[in-house]
C-alpha cells in the first residue's frame, strides 16, 4: 500500500490547506531580508588578477601529474 493511501483524506485536506507560515522552514535565516554573503576565501573585485591566479592555479594543477609521470619514467629508466 503506497503512502499516500494510508492517509485519510481529511489529513490530506489540512496538509493542503496550510500556508506559507504555517509550514516548517528550515531554520537557516532568521531574517527575511537578503543579506550579501561573502563566504569566498579569496576576493576577485579585481578581474585581471584573479584571472591571473585562477589561470595560474590551473596550469600548475593541471601540469602536476604530467612532471609525476616524467619524474618517474626518468627515475626507472636509470635503475637499470
Amino acid at each position: 500500500m503506497s503512502p499516500l493511501a494510508r492517509n485519510s483524506p481529511a489529513s490530506l485536506r489540512i496538509a493542503l490547506r496550510r500556508t506559507p507560515k504555517q509550514t516548517r522552514g528550515f531554520g537557516l535565516h532568521h531574517l527575511k531580508e537578503h543579506t550579501e554573503h561573502h563566504n569566498m576565501p579569496f576576493g576577485y573585485a579585481d578581474k585581471r588578477k584573479f584571472g591571473a591566479k585562477y589561470a595560474g592555479a590551473a596550469v600548475t594543477f593541471f601540469s602536476v601529474p604530467f612532471i609525476a609521470v616524467g619524474y618517474q619514467l626518468r627515475k626507472s629508466s636509470g635503475a637499470v
